[in-house]
């Protein structure tokens, strides 16, 4: 039986959305999250979560991109103050849930030229300068931050949590 989780895009808060944005956004301008090293992006982007109040769950699986499936690393996120829920209630989510957002800095996925670039690469038609070349010109406005483009689908498997 198949245990991955299926993500939904859902909007942060604003608050937060501003944070985690802000937070993000610097990291990215101090050193760009690279689409080949997604595994320190995800790295990178856990300790800003969770300065800005979120625990994180860092998932395994695939990205479906319009029709191909990439094999990636992401984060799964919730707030805090969701995982203290009042005695007897659940909280609203839990990290992994798939209620939880997706936070993925490493692919600027509302890029269509990053897009077109992934594809190509899947099928064999480009190579990894033409990610990072696709890559450079996207700012944290275009990664993942709990919306996600349509028809983006993001499926896997927890591979490691840290609650704060």
């Amino acid at each position: 039986m198949d245990q991955r989780v299926v993500f939904r895009s859902r909007a942060l808060p604003d608050g937060l959305e501003g944070r985690l944005r802000d937070g993000l956004g610097a990291a990215h301008a101090a050193e760009p999250f690279s689409p080949l090293d997604a595994r320190a992006a995800v790295r990178r982007a856990a300790e800003i979560c969770s300065a800005a109040g979120l625990a994180v769950t860092v998932f395994r699986g695939g990205v479906d991109l319009h029709g191909v499936e990439v094999d990636h690393v992401w984060l799964s996120a919730v707030p805090v103050p969701d995982l203290a829920a009042p005695a007897g209630a659940a909280p609203e989510s839990r990290p992994g849930d798939g209620a939880s957002y997706v936070v993925d800095a490493a692919f600027p996925l509302f890029s269509d030229a990053f897009v077109r670039a992934v594809r190509a690469f899947v099928a064999g038609d480009g190579d990894a300068r033409d990610l990072i070349d696709a890559a450079r010109p996207a700012g944290v406005e275009q990664r993942v931050l709990g919306l996600m483009p349509a028809p983006v689908r993001y499926r896997g498997r927890p591979v490691w949590t840290a609650r704060a």
